[in-house]
């Protein structure tokens, strides 16, 4: 628990009352490895890859899922952002993202309604990669290569989901509409 009473600030040009003003507290998940701050929680994952045709599949695959990303991830409707990459010479792939959900049921959504997508990316390019055909075995590949991130940012408002924010946004539009049509 944040204390501005003892609490040193990095910058001494900066007060632990502001700090506190933006800190966040950060709990484990429930099941999995990650962080969550409200509602929001990161997952991050660093699967070795298949050397050496990996990095080619990727990089052949990388623009069609990119292509297809809002599609599959707005299926899920939990998903704020995702970032996946090779990293370490084209050792390793990172999939990192942040969503709004408990860890279990975010995973058992990514293989029920991303599914296609996400083997499209991780077949023969991740090693061992099981498919999400066996929702066990990818939940075991999940724990071996899951990782808990040592720093993370839960925005502002950790607790509005993606459809919470879509929604806002949508009255916002409409109410900017109406304004504009009795100003003219």
């Amino acid at each position: 628990m944040f204390d501005a009473s003892t609490y040193d600030p990095i910058s001494p040009h900066v007060t632990a009352e502001e700090i506190g003003r933006y800190t966040q507290e950060p709990r484990r998940q429930t099941e999995g490895a990650g962080t969550r701050v409200g509602n929001r929680a990161e997952f991050t994952l660093v699967a070795p890859v298949i050397q050496p045709t990996g990095p080619s599949v990727f990089r052949e695959r990388a623009k069609k899922a990119q292509i297809e990303a809002p599609y599959w991830e707005g299926r899920l409707g939990t998903v704020h952002d995702l970032r996946v990459c090779l990293i370490n010479d084209d050792q390793q792939l990172l999939f990192a993202a942040t969503y709004s959900d408990d860890f279990m049921p975010y995973v058992q959504d990514v293989i029920r309604f991303a599914g296609p997508w996400i083997d499209y990316i991780f077949t023969e390019v991740a090693e061992g990669y099981p498919g999400v055909k066996s929702p066990d075995e990818t939940l075991q590949y999940i724990a071996k290569y899951q990782v808990e991130a040592g720093i993370w940012y839960g925005s502002p408002d950790p607790e509005a989901t993606p459809r919470d924010i879509t929604k806002s946004l949508r009255v916002t539009n409409a109410f900017n509409q109406l304004l504009d049509t009795v100003q003219e």
